[in-house]
């Protein structure tokens, strides 16, 4: 594992010493940046991800390819669609 010094400004340290005194997600500052730095790292690649998606539902937009949603059984129909393909991805992201 590499080794990163870092100069944190003296209120963002006491509020993460406090953090960690508090018991809240480290046993020390060093678990607490480590799993910060990983989180972020986490919400990059998910933001990467989502500019992906979004991109390709526009192209869907300008190719006609959608559908209406008229009616309370079309809305449940698509929603259980969504969250089957969401659990799906989950589950293939764990393994």
């Amino acid at each position: 594992m590499g080794i990163v010094q870092v100069s944190l400004p003296d209120a963002l340290k006491s509020l993460i010493e406090r953090q960690v005194a508090e018991g809240r997600g480290a046993r020390d500052l060093d678990a607490y940046l480590t799993e910060a730095a990983r989180r972020f790292a986490e919400d990059v690649e998910l933001e990467g991800d989502l500019v992906a998606e979004a991109k390709a539902g526009i192209a869907d937009l300008e190719e006609g390819r959608y559908r209406l949603v008229e009616t309370r059984e079309d809305l449940a129909r698509m929603e259980k669609g969504v969250l089957d393909r969401v659990r799906a991805r989950l589950a293939a992201d764990r393994s």
